[in-house]
């Protein structure tokens, strides 16, 4: 026999569809409708106080399907005088305005939550807040992974093949691969493009590089002068790159799950982990759903996220024909941009490998 629902579970089901339905003024979550803006901003809202890292970076909304990048990193000289009350002044662009487009794709981003946890978690009075800040901190977790992993966006999406939705939107590392190749370490070119085969770049004794921070320093070399000088950099390393001593992992805080536990990895999964030393001079940082081999040195606040206004639909419902109770359908319009690819350096493929060891 199926799993069925007991009483203070559907009681705690049926105040969850009346808490969503309140927030967005419908009386039937169960039908296709348009999240409130106000409550379109609070889950915004939500997911950057669930999972730190969208915090420490731009989710904007836009109007546009496709439009002129917003430039929100910002200018750094805005100072000029004028010799004349007959020379007109000109007002600066507080931000980085660039030649550059955005495009949005639309994300669907559907979970479900079966009977027996509904029961399990319907004794928790805060359970609509509960549920909420569950679906928040899986949408931000994906948009994060989509962000470093996105490689384009296909019109069929497939988990089993781009587990780390690499066919979902094109993310920040491809939009650098393709906007900026010059800037891009251990990718050969393809029309002018950083997306072939990969290049290893070697790091060890008899290598060009003998250590993470001589990699560090020759990327931040590679940028402009006005972007080399910035102190807003920060050198996002993949785990496997460094060791304890760059990150300690001791005396982290608690905190809770949504089930009521207590977990000590939470911190590493949905924040940024900045280490005590440096790299290549500059601070160092570990963030969620980053790749492994990788170096992308760049201010956190040069990286976006643009969704856009009023294209967040969602309705719920009971689907036992699936032996699911509660299935919560969300889509929504948003794209990746670099504010300024300029301000951008990426090395992959990065092994310890010795370059001159003989092959096997």
């Amino acid at each position: 026999m199926g799993y069925h629902l007991s009483d203070r579970g559907r009681t705690a089901l049926g105040n969850l569809y009346r808490h969503i339905g309140q927030l967005n003024g419908t009386g039937n979550v169960h039908k296709l409708f348009s999240v409130d803006p106000t409550a379109e901003q609070r889950l915004e809202d939500m997911q950057r106080e669930q999972v730190g890292f969208l915090d420490r970076i731009n989710v904007e909304s836009v109007r546009d399907l496709i439009g002129e990048v917003i430039g929100l990193y910002t200018e750094d000289f805005i100072a000029r005088r004028t010799s004349s009350a007959q020379l007109p002044r000109r007002p600066r662009y507080v931000g980085g305005m660039q030649d550059r487009k955005y495009q949005l794709y639309e994300t669907e981003f559907d979970t479900n939550l079966p009977w027996a946890k509904i029961d399990a978690w319907s004794k928790f009075k805060d359970f609509p807040a509960r549920y909420a800040a569950h679906v928040a901190i899986s949408i931000a977790l994906s948009r994060i992974s989509i962000g470093w992993h996105g490689t384009h966006a296909a019109a069929h999406s497939n988990p089993e093949t781009s587990p780390n939705g690499e066919d979902m939107n094109i993310g920040w590392l491809q939009k650098l691969r393709i906007e900026k190749p010059s800037h891009v370490m251990g990718r050969a070119l393809v029309n002018d493009q950083a997306v072939g085969d990969d290049q290893p770049i070697h790091i060890h004794a008899n290598a060009d590089y003998k250590n993470v921070d001589a990699l560090a320093y020759d990327l931040i070399a590679g940028m402009p002068s006005w972007a080399r000088n910035s102190t807003e950099h920060v050198v996002v390393v993949s785990q496997d790159l460094v060791d304890e001593k760059y990150f300690p992992m001791i005396n982290r805080p608690l905190s809770g799950t949504i089930d009521g536990g207590k977990a000590t990895s939470d911190e590493v999964t949905y924040d940024v982990i900045m280490s005590r030393k440096q790299i290549g001079g500059r601070p160092a940082a570990i963030v969620p759903k980053f790749p492994d081999g990788t170096m992308f040195i760049t201010p956190l606040k040069n990286l976006s996220i643009y969704w856009q206004e009023g294209s967040r639909r969602r309705f719920i419902r009971d689907e036992p024909e699936n032996k699911v109770a509660l299935a919560d359908y969300n889509s929504i319009n948003e794209g990746y941009v670099i504010e300024d690819t300029d301000f951008a350096v990426l090395a992959e493929n990065i092994t310890f490998t010795d370059p001159n060891a003989p092959a096997e």
